[in-house]
């Protein structure tokens, strides 16, 4: 005798109840089997289905549900819940579209409608879905926390405020909401920043354990400039769930800016074991690996990162970088051509392919590129609070605005003479030191540390940073103000007379660049392999470094043939007594630093040693630079390898020496 499928059907639901959800699907299963017409099994055994994770046999059993009841609307929309857990949210859409149109007041499937859409890309479309749920249902918590974030995906982002507003009113014990607010205001950049900050310690107030706000906040407070908070936050994070590899990865990223590279190395390594897989970790391993100087070690996993994910633009940068470092430049060229096809806006991307392009000569393209410096993080300068200057007017004033390090400010500043040529009245914004060494520079260019007396209103007052006056006024550098552009005080000149004694080669060094690793890979070297220099006859040297690295004098064997300065020298601006000692030299050899450009804009002759594929500045090739002709350009036939470089420079010194004594006799004569 057949069983009674609902007696089946009663102890299938039983045992659903009970959580034996295998046993339970057999027996709606039977029960379908049973009596095939009736909808309750199917319907019941769809659920059950979708509880255990079995979407797809799922939406065959809704599927039978919504074709025995085609004008129940609950059909519908459990037909369209099963594809889109099956991850077939266009074809959802359709089941939900039916449900609203036999019922048009069903609120869940208004909102599960508005879920597909936004599956789908189709964000308008699913903000009417929402819209149309929270006018059955306002108090609908759920579709105003997808609408925000529908909202927020349109860049419609008061509105998408206004929601998580409302969900704050409606349950403000939920720190999930604060969160949400303080990465859309995050989102916003610069100006929303302290009310980031402000919304997600609301959350850490009511969650002061959830790992995603301490995460958030640690986002906050590094777009605000403040590494050591950003740290601590992230590290509160990791603590909260040590378990998730993706919170580690930031705080590796704050630990690489703060050069803490053995436990940034520590955390990477922790990420990538939780998660081997994880992109995020493999990247910023990488990261540090290359700051270690371990190149190969980097580039090994850039390449497991893309071979996970071959179309991260980011990762093809750093593999560009990385390569560069391994003297292999044109493997470097073709991973950023990569990148900016798959990628052309990135910021980083269009960085690094225009300092490529600069590098290169390809100066019309590469200054454009040029340009994304104010879009990376962190970026190169801070906005001026007034408008800034496009090139194509004439500014009542203009303020150029310093930007980078020292030697960057030197380059650049040759141009500024070309705006007063126009007619233009100039105010150069640099830093308290430079401030004398730059009113050298043109007298009718005033320099300044500040704009305190100036009109930040006045209509006609405009800003460029420095570094963009290139692509303004002169792209090709061939064309640009010829050295010596600076000038030294001649009583000072006079006062470092002393330095020389007859018969001298008097050779000024520097060896130490940039203290942040990251800016400095490769491109200082240490003082001891300046060791064949001393040992030349007749060559006296002058340390001219300042500040870092000055510690490696005492270190040297040839200690005693190096004149040191007075601990007060450029004691009132700096390379003011710099300037002027260089007038007194021979010759300046520098590994890549500011003296370079301090050097070439005073038109002093000077021997750069440069790693194997320098700064974009110093170009592919050759020996001469198109930015100062009275620079030498040493570079590494072999990456790291500086002996080689030196052994040449030595030979280079022997032969000024050899020079200049052909010419004294040939004089005499």
């Amino acid at each position: 005798m057949q069983p009674d499928p609902r007696l089946v059907l009663a102890q299938a639901a039983s045992l659903h109840r009970s959580g034996q959800v295998d046993a339970a699907i057999e027996g709606f299963r039977q029960a379908a089997r049973l009596q095939p017409s009736w909808p309750d099994p199917h319907r019941m055994l769809a659920m059950a289905l979708l509880q255990s994770g079995r979407a797809k046999e799922a939406v065959q059993s809704a599927r039978t549900v919504s074709t025995l009841m085609p004008n129940d609307p609950h059909a519908h929309l459990l037909l369209g819940v099963g594809l889109m857990t099956a991850g077939q949210a266009d074809k959802a859409i359709s089941a939900f579209e039916r449900a609203i149109r036999i019922a048009p007041r069903l609120g869940e499937a208004q909102f599960q409608a508005g879920n597909a859409l936004a599956a789908t890309g189709r964000f308008k479309e699913a903000v009417a879905r929402y819209d149309k749920a929270l006018e059955i249902d306002p108090l609908g918590v759920e579709a105003l926390v997808n609408r925000a974030v529908a909202l927020a995906r349109l860049k419609r982002r008061d509105e998408a405020l206004g929601d998580l507003d409302k969900l704050i009113g409606l349950q403000p014990w939920a720190a999930m909401h604060h969160v949400n607010k303080a990465a859309l205001l995050l989102e916003g950049g610069e100006a929303g920043i302290a009310d980031a900050i402000a919304a997600v310690q609301k959350a850490i107030e009511i969650a002061p354990k959830d790992p995603d706000a301490w995460s958030l906040l640690g986002q906050a407070r590094l777009a605000a400039g403040d590494i050591d908070g950003a740290r601590a936050a992230h590290e509160q994070a990791v603590a909260a769930a040590p378990e998730r590899a993706d919170l580690r990865v930031p705080l590796v990223q704050v630990l690489r800016y703060q050069e803490v590279f053995a436990e940034a190395r520590g955390h990477a390594d922790a990420a990538i074991k939780l998660a081997p897989r994880f992109v995020g970790a493999l990247y910023e391993r990488a990261e540090v690996l290359r700051a270690l100087d371990q190149p190969a070690e980097a580039l090994a996993d850039i390449d497991a990162l893309l071979a996970l994910e071959p179309r991260h633009a980011r990762a093809l940068v750093a593999r560009a970088i990385i390569l560069q470092d391994m003297n292999r430049a044109e493997e470097g060229r073709a991973a950023l051509d990569k990148a900016a096809r798959l990628a052309p806006e990135e910021a980083d991307v269009r960085l690094q392919l225009g300092q490529d392009d600069l590098a290169r000569g390809r100066w019309e393209k590469g200054w454009i590129g040029y340009e994304a410096r104010g879009s990376i993080l962190p970026p190169t300068y801070a906005p001026l609070p007034f408008t800034r200057w496009d090139g194509k007017e004439t500014p009542e004033r203009l303020v150029v605005l310093v930007e980078q390090g020292y030697g960057d400010a030197i380059q650049f500043a040759r141009l500024i003479p070309l705006l007063a040529d126009r007619g233009v009245t100039v105010r150069f914004l640099t830093r308290a030191p430079l401030v004398p060494l730059f009113r050298t520079l043109d007298p009718r260019i005033e320099v300044s540390a500040d704009l305190d007396d100036l009109d930040l209103g006045a209509p006609g007052l405009r800003w460029v940073p420095l570094g963009s006056l290139p692509r303004l006024l002169a792209r090709d550098p061939a064309t640009w103000p010829a050295a010596p552009y600076l000038t030294a005080d001649p009583e000072r000149i006079g006062q470092w007379r002393h330095v020389r004694e007859e018969g001298d080669f008097l050779v000024g060094i520097t060896w130490q660049g940039s203290t942040r690793r990251v800016l400095d890979i490769g491109r200082s070297a240490p003082l001891a392999k300046f060791a064949p220099l001393a040992q030349i006859d007749g060559v006296r040297l002058v340390t001219i470094q300042r500040g870092a690295g000055s510690e490696q004098l005492d270190q040297v064997e040839f200690r005693g043939k190096v004149l040191k300065l007075d601990e007060d020298f450029d004691a009132d601006g700096a390379f003011l007594d710099t300037a002027a000692l260089l007038q007194n030299l021979d010759l300046v050899v520098t590994t890549d630093t500011s003296m370079a450009h301090l050097a070439g804009a005073l038109a002093v002759p000077t021997l750069v040693a440069l790693r194997a594929v320098p700064d974009w500045r110093w170009g592919r090739a050759g020996a001469q630079s198109i930015f100062y002709p009275s620079l030498e350009l040493v570079r590494q036939r072999t990456p790291g390898d500086w002996d080689d470089v030196f052994a040449r420079i030595a030979d280079l010194v022997r032969a000024r020496i050899a020079a200049r004594g052909t010419k004294l006799e040939g004089g005499a004569a």
